[in-house]
């Protein structure tokens, strides 16, 4: 669901207040690529409110007024966050959004280094469509496994950053791990 950022606080989250775009069927969970099928869905949507904006009248405003709409940020849990971004899988060598520390190495000092071996956004955008570009099965699972990175369609709003836009909700990340 969507949530409108410049409402006042107290009404931003009601139910009332949320925008529902679609339910991801079941009986078992989508992979990464099917997420970006959900994904392509909702992307011309959002890049004609970004780009072009719709008009909106209102009794203030009778003739309308142009609103223009970006998506702020992407907030969900862990396992979500590395379908929608394309990113590798939390259980990858490398399981972080956020940098390039290892499995082996995230119980050790370098780890903890503030701003040491970060992703940039560029490098996921080119990482992704690298991915976007092989046309076999069998080559994107060995670029997965080498790059822990996949083709996003949120690479296509230019003013959204893969790395830094894509939220890990605290609940999941400090108590559930």
């Amino acid at each position: 669901s969507f949530s409108i950022c410049n409402l006042p606080p107290e009404y931003r989250y009601c139910t009332s207040n949320l925008l529902l775009t679609s339910i991801l069927l079941g009986p078992k969970e989508q992979s990464p690529d099917e997420i970006q099928c959900f994904l392509r869905l909702i992307m011309s949507d959002l890049l004609h409110l970004w780009k072009e904006g719709i008009w909106v009248s209102t009794p203030s405003c009778p003739n309308g007024h142009l609103i223009c709409v970006i998506l702020v940020a992407v907030v969900c849990d862990k396992p979500a966050a590395h379908k929608i971004g394309s990113f590798g899988s939390h259980s990858h060598t490398h399981f972080c959004h956020n940098c390039w520390i290892c499995q082996n190495d995230k119980d050790k000092n370098e780890a903890f280094i503030r701003d040491g071996l970060l992703q940039t956004d560029k490098e996921h955008h080119k990482l992704g469509e690298k991915y976007h570009l092989l046309t076999t099965a069998a080559a994107h699972k060995k670029f997965v496994k080498e790059f822990t990175t996949r083709f996003t369609k949120l690479s296509c709003l230019l003013y959204f950053d893969l790395v830094n836009q894509i939220i890990i909700n605290p609940m999941h990340n400090l108590f559930l791990g």
